[in-house]
């Protein structure tokens, strides 16, 4: 668990700054049944480091999770936020246990859960602005202000090419 306590305020300003990624070719590994890729990230005046992660269940296609990552300058990380399938069933224990039933969801980080020793990202929220990793990751992209990623349905003149054909299962 993290040492780290950021503030609402600060969580806010690190997901919002506009990004770039710094290895839009960055290729899918296998690891322990599914498909896993990374990419390194940073803000657009080059003074915060962050990672994107992908990993795709090879056989549950709802079991993925895309987030972002920020590295600290202790070279720690610290998940901001995380989009999950709907895979599983999600509770906010420090909100009564407010349950999200397994649909799609989205994680983010919060000064509460880090000052309760929790996973920073443990509070989510449903969402049905995605179905599957393609989605999860555009809104990602969108949400966090990172330039340089192409999902299979974004536009080649706006962003990078994830894979050589742009499927982002390439």
């Amino acid at each position: 668990m993290s040492q780290i306590l950021l503030t609402d305020e600060q969580i806010h300003t690190l997901l919002n700054m506009p990004k770039r990624v710094l290895n839009p070719n960055a290729h899918w590994k296998n690891q322990r049944g599914s498909k896993q890729k990374q990419f390194s990230i940073e803000s657009i005046e080059g003074n915060h480091r962050f990672t994107v992660y992908l990993r795709q269940n090879l056989k549950l296609p709802e079991n993925f999770s895309c987030g972002l990552r920020y590295q600290l300058h202790t070279g720690e990380e610290l998940t901001l936020t995380r989009y999950n399938g709907s895979d599983h069933e999600h509770s906010n224990p420090l909100d009564g246990h407010s349950r999200i039933a397994a649909e799609c969801h989205i994680h983010k980080a919060t000064y509460r859960y880090l000052a309760a020793g929790r996973k920073a990202e443990h509070y989510a929220e449903r969402t049905t602005r995605y179905h599957n990793l393609d989605g999860a990751l555009k809104a990602l992209a969108e949400d966090c202000q990172i330039s340089g990623l192409k999902t299979a349905t974004s536009s080649p003149e706006t962003t990078d090419n994830i894979g050589s054909s742009g499927d982002l299962f390439t």
